[in-house]
C-alpha cells in the first residue's frame, strides 16, 4: 500500500480531502503494536490501494468527507460517528436543528406536542456526575421543513445495540459518543430513511444481528477483550456454566481469534 498510488486513484476528487484520508490510512497502515513491534492493524495489510479508493468513494458520494475522525474505518468497515450523522442531515436540509443529548440519573426531562411541533425541556442536575453508570437515556430532535421528529432511548436499549457490535472497543473507550450515534441513528433511519440509506447499508457492516441480545453486556465487554486462544479456552472453563447465550458468543469470539491468526500467518 502506498499514499501516492491511493491519490493517484482518486486524483477527481478534492486532493486537500484525498490527502488527509490517504494520511490516515498510511497511519493505520504503518502504526505497530507497542508490545510486539508488529503491525497493529493487521487486517488492513491485506486491503489493496484500490479497495481504499472504493471505500473513499463510497463515503464522498454521500457528500461527506472520510477524515478519520468522524469518519473512520475498522477492521469491519467504515464507521460514521454522531457528528457525521449530523453533517449528512444538514447537507440534506441546512435549516435543520439537531439536538441529540443522552439523560442522567436526576436530570430532568420533558416533553410534549402541539400542532405537530415538539416541545421539550432538560435540566441537567449535576453537570460534573456524567458517568457512564448514571446515564438513563436519551434522545433526538430534529426539526426542519419535513417536520418536527423526537426519539428516545432508554439505556436497555443502548445496551442492546452495544450487543450487536462486532467489537467493543470502541464502546467501551467512547460509550458516551457510540450511545449518541446510536439514538441520532435510529432518529435517521426512522424518519429520514430515503436521505440515509446509503449510510446505513455501510455502517451496518459494523454490526452483527446473530450476537446473542439475552447475554448480560459485562460478558461481551470481558470476551472481546480476550485476543488468544488460550485465554478463551480458559474463560470458557470458567464461565461454561453461564447459560447457552454466553457459549455462543465465545464460539464466535473463537471463530474471529481463528482468522486473525490465520491472516498473520
Amino acid at each position: 500500500m502506498t499514499k501516492q498510488k491511493i491519490i493517484s486513484l482518486l486524483k477527481e476528487y478534492n486532493q486537500e480531502e484525498v490527502e488527509r484520508f490517504s494520511s490516515y490510512i498510511m497511519k493505520l497502515f504503518l502504526e505497530k503494536d507497542r508490545k510486539t513491534h508488529q503491525a497493529k492493524n493487521q487486517w488492513i495489510q491485506k486491503v489493496t490501494d484500490e479497495r481504499m479508493a472504493d471505500l473513499y468513494k463510497r463515503v464522498s458520494n454521500d457528500g461527506l468527507v472520510f477524515d478519520g475522525v468522524h469518519i473512520t474505518l475498522q477492521s469491519t468497515g467504515i464507521s460514521y460517528d454522531y457528528i457525521a450523522y449530523k453533517n449528512k442531515m444538514f447537507l440534506s436540509y441546512p435549516e435543520s436543528t439537531v439536538d441529540v443529548q443522552l439523560v442522567y440519573t436526576g436530570d430532568d426531562f420533558s416533553f410534549s406536542k402541539e400542532s405537530g411541533k415538539v416541545l421539550y425541556s432538560h435540566k441537567i442536575g449535576d453537570p460534573f456526575n456524567r458517568s457512564e453508570s448514571n446515564i438513563i437515556g436519551g434522545y433526538c430532535i430534529i426539526k426542519n421543513k419535513r417536520g418536527d421528529f423526537l426519539t428516545t432511548l432508554n439505556k436497555a436499549d443502548i445496551d442492546k445495540h452495544r450487543k450487536v457490535a462486532r467489537t467493543d472497543f470502541i464502546w467501551k473507550q467512547w460509550f458516551a459518543e457510540m450511545a449518541l450515534k446510536t439514538i441520532i441513528k435510529k432518529a435517521c433511519k426512522q424518519h429520514f430513511a430515503d436521505v440515509f440509506q446509503n449510510i446505513e447499508i455501510i455502517d451496518n457492516d459494523n454490526y452483527n444481528v446473530d450476537n446473542p441480545l439475552d447475554m448480560d453486556i459485562s460478558f461481551k465487554k470481558e470476551i472481546d477483550a480476550i485476543e488468544t486462544m488460550e485465554d478463551l479456552v480458559e474463560y470458557y472453563h470458567l464461565n461454561k456454566g453461564e447459560g447457552k447465550e454466553v457459549a455462543k458468543y465465545i464460539s464466535m469470539r473463537k471463530n474471529q481469534i481463528e482468522e486473525s491468526e490465520d491472516e498473520q500467518k
